[in-house]
């Protein structure tokens, strides 16, 4: 019987894979529902997403869509594009002299076999290393803020980029994929499809109660903060517990609709670089993203990287910040707001720093009964493709 104490996507994708293999789990949750931080609601004719809003398409994702009797929703053409604010939004925010010392530096990177990041590398030093400081700047920077919501030299480079290639075999698809019902469906779908496989699933366990070791059939599902706090209180290893500084970054998200016809971001979203003192990460136009999503609505990320504060903000001077930015994003400030929806998440996002780094090549052991998005993979794909390795790997070790 194998045992996984958390029901959010990675303690319910872990159980999919054992599923498949023909082996008996239990999930253990403290919540009194699946999903984690994933929930979906259609709510003054808007679907609101209270994380994600999709899973980027692979062969594995396809498939488990396929076995849990969930259409895929695949994302409009207009979403292709996308936008990085440079005095406006821009698909491509570079000058052209900046533009040819990206390349050139790109291709003396390959050439000279330099490309790879050194040890103890950030990536702000290996991004202007190899494409320049406004490739830094306006391309890598802005990217990171939409993925790992923090500045550019505070995170390993290896680490990063280890993560953001994380090898995921494509199938027939490309992009983002949900479903109709939002990503809530697809939980929802999945809890199903585990408890008509006889996965027994324990709501609202005491994490107290837990056991103080990681026995091999047991794996922890659940956010860095909460692991931590279970490597503090175990007896698993003693290097474990000397936890080196481990952090995690706290978001909101925030979807809203306008009273008024207001101008609209024609394609996926925009991203903005912390050159440009924005309030917000970025700015997702959910509706032009996939179909039966209400009328037009906008979703705002927003990070503790750019403000400290934003776990103690009100709900007035959060939204107060995205109007502003959104009146300099569209130069207009005739926008009024009609329906809003907050969603908090404290400590969500694990910092991807050195702290980190060495926490995973200094404990391959306690990594392999782990799963979530702070081993080396940040985005529910790739701990979906993960999990698929985890399992594979638990089984041939235990072969009897």
């Amino acid at each position: 019987m194998i045992r996984i104490i958390g029901a959010g996507f990675s303690g319910l994708s872990l159980a999919y894979f054992f599923v498949k293999k023909g082996v008996p789990v239990t999930i253990i949750e403290k919540r009194l529902r699946t999903g984690g931080v994933i929930q979906s609601e259609f709510k003054n004719n808007m679907l609101i997403e209270s994380a994600a809003n999709g899973f980027l398409a692979s062969e594995k994702i396809e498939e488990m869509f396929s076995d849990i009797g969930l259409p895929i929703l695949t994302t409009n053409m207009e979403s292709r594009k996308k936008y990085i604010y440079r005095n406006g939004a821009r698909r491509w925010p570079l000058a052209i002299g900046e533009t040819i010392e990206l390349i050139f530096r790109g291709i003396w990177a390959i050439v000279s076999d330099t490309k790879a990041p050194r040890k103890g590398e950030t990536l702000n030093t290996w991004a202007r290393r190899v494409l320049g400081t406004a490739g830094n700047d306006y391309l890598i920077q802005p990217m990171v803020n939409g993925i790992f919501a923090q500045d550019t030299s505070k995170l390993s480079a290896k680490l990063v980029l280890g993560s953001m290639f994380f090898k995921k075999r494509r199938r027939r698809l490309r992009g983002l994929v949900s479903a109709r019902g939002g990503m809530g469906e697809v939980i929802l779908k999945l809890e199903l499809y585990l408890k008509q496989h006889k996965v027994q699933f324990e709501f609202g366990s005491d994490e107290k109660k837990l056991p103080d070791n990681l026995k091999h059939n047991t794996f922890l599902a659940m956010d860095l903060p909460s692991a931590t706090l279970h490597f503090a209180n175990s007896n698993i290893k003693e290097s474990v517990a000397n936890k080196n500084g481990l952090t995690s970054l706290s978001l909101a998200r925030v979807t809203m609709t306008y009273r008024n016809n207001v101008n609209q971001i024609d394609g996926f979203g925009v991203l903005f670089p912390n050159k440009e003192k924005f309030f917000s990460l970025g700015v997702l136009a959910n509706t032009k993203i996939f179909e039966n999503r209400g009328e037009y609505n906008e979703s705002w990320i927003l990070g503790e990287s750019i403000l400290p504060d934003l776990m103690t903000l009100s709900d007035q001077q959060i939204i107060d910040k995205i109007m502003s930015d959104r009146k300099r994003l569209f130069n207009d400030d005739k926008a009024e707001v009609k329906d809003v929806s907050i969603h908090r998440w404290p400590n969500v996002v694990p910092s991807y720093d050195f702290s980190l780094e060495g926490f995973l090549d200094s404990n391959p052991e306690i990594i392999s009964h782990l799963t979530g998005n702070y081993l080396g993979v940040l985005g529910l794909t790739g701990i979906h493709e993960r999990n698929h390795q985890l399992v594979e790997s638990y089984l041939e070790r235990n072969k009897k």
